[in-house]
């Protein structure tokens, strides 16, 4: 695989190109600063992001304590500041409606959705972007190992850098979502996306929904995208209308869901559309290595986020020290 089949999948190469079938879409571009910062140890989150913060007067020592001269306060740990950042963030949310669902260049914080305190990806302020970012390890494989299957890779870092993709937010139903494998330019597998779930509806109504996702893909993605290989997500709203997701690259990175890659990159594969058939053929979670902290469980309110964002912030500037 070379590099530029996995930059053409990125959001923001192909959005401008696909806007009309997909998702409205806004980009923010990353500074080196911030970067850093994701990719750093902890959770320490900007003051300005935590409203209403008591004072901390815990540190400060009484008169009767003067004597003590030995004492030495801990060092504290540097706190981030990205206002600018945090006002493009808003902004873009603002644009959008108040409710974004998010992502970098290729993958969302999917992993990490635990964190916001309604166990959803829906961001409705900069505080809820910052958390999902810094909770994933599918954005930590986006900053450092987006090219690493790549035969030509000279840096991990994206021709036009690394952007934070801000998209209208939608109630999708996962029963129409699926997943579809290109190989020379031609369609060759559909598989359901969500492999969890046992959708009846999908099962009765396949010879539809494979016939509306082939016109779509004859129709606006066919010979359009420069790839002769890849992968693309689509979400059927209902009957012929069919929206553009996201793309991926034709490799062992994406998840085949229902078929194999010994399949997909064999001569015989006829098309076909595959579905969870009945319960039995549930898969396991994708995401079951991605466990909730214990202290996560009982978060159920924007407060208890502010209160967990305390703590980590907290456990941070105490273990600064050593």
């Amino acid at each position: 695989m070379l590099r530029s089949e996995v930059e053409n999948c990125a959001l923001p190469v192909w959005y401008s190109h696909f806007r009309p079938i997909t998702f409205e879409t806004l980009f923010v571009q990353l500074p080196p600063d911030f970067l850093a910062y994701l990719q750093s140890d902890g959770i320490i989150i900007p003051p300005s992001l935590l409203p209403n913060q008591p004072q901390d007067n815990s540190s400060k020592m009484s008169d009767d304590d003067d004597e003590d001269d030995d004492w030495e306060e801990p060092p504290q740990a540097i706190q981030p500041d990205f206002p600018e950042l945090e006002n493009q963030i808003k902004n873009a949310i603002d644009k959008l409606g108040g409710e974004v669902f998010i992502k970098l260049n290729w993958s969302a914080p999917k992993d990490a959705s635990w964190i916001l305190y309604d166990g959803s990806l829906c961001c409705r302020a900069p505080l809820d972007v910052l958390l999902l970012l810094k909770g994933s390890e599918f954005i930590q494989h986006d900053l450092t190992q987006a090219f690493v299957e790549c035969s030509d890779q000279v840096s991990a870092i994206p021709s036009g850098g690394f952007v934070l993709c801000l998209r209208r937010w939608e109630n999708i139903l996962p029963a129409g979502e699926f997943r579809c494998f290109v190989r020379n330019h031609q369609l060759i597998g559909v598989s359901q996306r969500n492999c969890r779930e046992f959708y009846p509806s999908v099962c009765g109504d396949r010879i539809n929904i494979l016939n509306d996702i082939q016109q779509f893909f004859f129709r606006y993605i066919q010979h359009k995208h420069p790839n002769p290989e890849f992968v693309f997500d689509v979400y059927r709203v209902s009957l012929h209308h069919v929206l553009l997701v996201d793309f991926n690259p034709f490799s062992k990175v994406t998840d085949p869901l229902l078929y194999t890659w010994d399949e997909l990159t064999s001569s015989t594969l006829c098309l076909a559309l595959r579905v969870v058939e009945d319960e039995a053929s549930i898969k396991s979670h994708p995401y079951t290595s991605n466990r909730v902290p214990q202290d996560i469980i009982t978060i159920n309110s924007q407060q208890d986020i502010n209160d967990f964002v305390s703590m980590f912030n907290s456990n941070n500037l105490a273990g600064s020290d050593g």
